[in-house]
């Protein structure tokens, strides 16, 4: 058990000795205090000898204190004191940490932070951002930091991809990517308040595709592709007959295909909105002929890469076959033949043939009625026949 001492010469100061260690010629001292204030007793400990401290110091230590006590300023206990002390050295820190996140650029935010989390994102979606970012963000607002980046900023990057007739669907990207930063930068306390590019907007241009093959030029362009063999054949058929994105055909395992019930299931779609497609006769016997061609092979991929991974893009193949079939000196790419028109062309058939947009939305997989509805104008004599139910 620890017995004090109190100091004769210092009234308020007092140690106790250690059992066994020295602190040069004499034993080691652990020094402390007791006095009262406010109605209540202190006792605080300071420290040892070895650390520095002496009766002297502690009663300089215990003067002070009393010196607050009596005027009513400052601390009245170590304990306030080291609380007091702490407090002061988080305000800093945060302080510290606060100036660092408001001096932080857009750029830097980027490199250290927002791109490392955009690995889960498709290929095409990640050289597609990062190009965005490269030529039209980075240039503009690159150096600037976040949290002083202002509407105008937004507008001048406007102005610079309008004046390069860039397409309105560009500028939206461009303002997403932004945004999309913003929203993390926000949620980890950088910047405050809505992205600026919300207050900012984008010039209304109709830039969806208009052009879709009739039945002649499909059956032509298959045969120019069953010519040269490959996957482009068969994934250009199946785009043209269910309907389907170069992303899911090239997402397709043999586990998603039903032969027998001549279905095929569409899981996490860019719509967001898993379907089934149905596979007419000419799909069946394509994909039985590339399961029995291809039976053993290491991927599971329906359609895989040379390295068995998913493909990230179609092959060159099919724009050296349809850009001098169909695109020669067209310019306007809403009239161009692109991998995504036969897509196009298989909604514009079926509306041609009297389908109702409803069960059109279902099987394109539209999370939106409105993107169904831009294929209305293909089926005048399906509003006539709806009108004549009225006829007595």
């Amino acid at each position: 058990m620890r017995k004090w001492i109190t100091s004769e010469k210092y009234p308020g100061v007092r140690w106790y000795e250690h059992s066994t260690r020295k602190h040069g010629p004499r034993i080691d001292r652990c020094f402390g205090l007791r006095y009262s204030a406010c109605g209540k007793r202190f006792q605080p400990t300071l420290g040892w000898g070895s650390e520095g401290w002496t009766e002297v110091k502690a009663a300089l230590t215990l003067a002070k204190l009393k010196e607050n006590i009596r005027t009513g300023e400052g601390c009245i206990s170590l304990s306030e004191k080291r609380e007091i002390a702490t407090k002061k050295r988080e305000e800093e820190t945060q302080k510290r940490e606060s100036d660092k996140k408001a001096s932080i650029t857009f750029s830097e935010f980027w490199d250290a932070h927002y791109w490392p989390q955009q690995s889960h994102k498709a290929k095409g979606s990640t050289k597609t951002e990062e190009g965005l970012y490269r030529n039209w963000i980075a240039p503009a607002i690159g150096a600037t930091p976040l949290s002083d980046i202002q509407p105008k900023d937004i507008e001048i990057i406007k102005n610079a991809l309008l004046k390069k007739k860039r397409a309105s669907s560009t500028i939206r990207y461009v303002f997403a990517v932004i945004s999309q930063l913003w929203t993390q930068a926000r949620r980890d306390n950088y910047v405050h308040g809505n992205s600026p590019t919300q207050q900012i907007s984008i010039p209304k241009q109709d830039n969806r595709r208009e052009r879709f093959l009739t039945p002649e030029e499909a059956q032509t362009l298959l045969a120019e592709l069953k010519q040269h063999g490959g996957h482009t054949h068969d994934m250009a058929l199946l785009a043209l007959r269910c309907g389907l994105r170069f992303g899911e055909i090239a997402a397709l395992t043999w586990n998603d295909i039903d032969l027998a019930e001549k279905l095929t299931s569409i899981r996490d779609t860019k719509g967001k909105v898993n379907r089934q497609a149905y596979l007419l006769e000419d799909i069946v016997v394509m994909l039985s002929n590339r399961r029995e061609k291809h039976h053993g092979q290491n991927s599971d991929l329906v359609f895989p890469s040379t390295t068995g991974e998913k493909m990230s893009s179609i092959s060159n193949v099919f724009s050296k076959i349809v850009d001098p079939m169909f695109n020669e000196g067209i310019k306007d790419v809403r009239l161009r033949v692109c991998f995504h028109t036969l897509r196009h062309t298989f909604a514009s058939w079926l509306v041609q043939r009297s389908v109702d947009l409803y069960s059109v939305k279902e099987l394109m997989g539209h999370q939106d009625f409105k993107m169904t509805q831009r294929y209305s104008h293909l089926s005048p004599e399906g509003l006539r026949r709806a009108v004549e139910v009225l006829e007595m």
